[in-house]
């Protein structure tokens, strides 16, 4: 009895390691957007058809999808592998084909090939993006952070905690 009860420890020890406390190291822990920054972020994002847009930790898909049923084509990343499962689910139940979730890591994706990216990550994790969005993106792409400024990047539209800017 003890033995099982161990091995039942270890599991979920492992199974909340994996997918809470790992990401939690390498970017940032699972924390959806809600109500009006929701509103927001979809609002500064304006996306459109012929928009490529990346969400950078993509959770449990609600941006993408949010953006998707717009018309844009949305690619999140996301590195739990529960989010990325649950999010894709959601995404086949309302049919989107223009919305795509990658179990991958952001920092190996070149971002030179969207118009408009979308974070809502650690100041930690935003310190660094900045130095790769100035590195990858191309002049007039658009950036939606959530809660976190960009260091050394100027802020063209503020609402509550979503910046919005603009690569030069």
């Amino acid at each position: 009895m003890i033995l099982l009860i161990f091995i039942i420890v270890l599991i979920v020890g492992f199974v909340l390691s994996y997918f809470f406390l790992i990401p939690f190291f390498f970017g940032a822990p699972y924390e959806p957007s809600r109500g009006k920054a929701l509103e927001n972020i979809i609002k500064f994002s304006e996306p459109k058809k012929g928009d490529l847009i990346a969400e950078l930790g993509s959770g449990d898909g609600r941006i993408c999808i949010g953006l998707g049923k717009l018309g844009a084509e949305v690619h999140g990343f996301e590195l739990n592998p529960f989010l990325v499962w649950f999010s894709r689910r959601k995404i086949r139940k309302k049919d989107l084909k223009n919305v795509k979730i990658y179990w991958k890591n952001f920092w190996k994706v070149d971002l030179g090939e969207y118009n408009k990216i979308v974070v809502f990550q650690f100041k930690t994790v935003a310190d660094k993006l900045g130095r790769k969005f100035s590195k990858e993106l191309k002049p007039g792409t658009k950036i939606i952070s959530h809660w976190w400024r960009l260091p050394g990047w100027k802020v063209i539209k503020k609402v509550g905690r979503v910046y919005f800017y603009e690569k030069r």
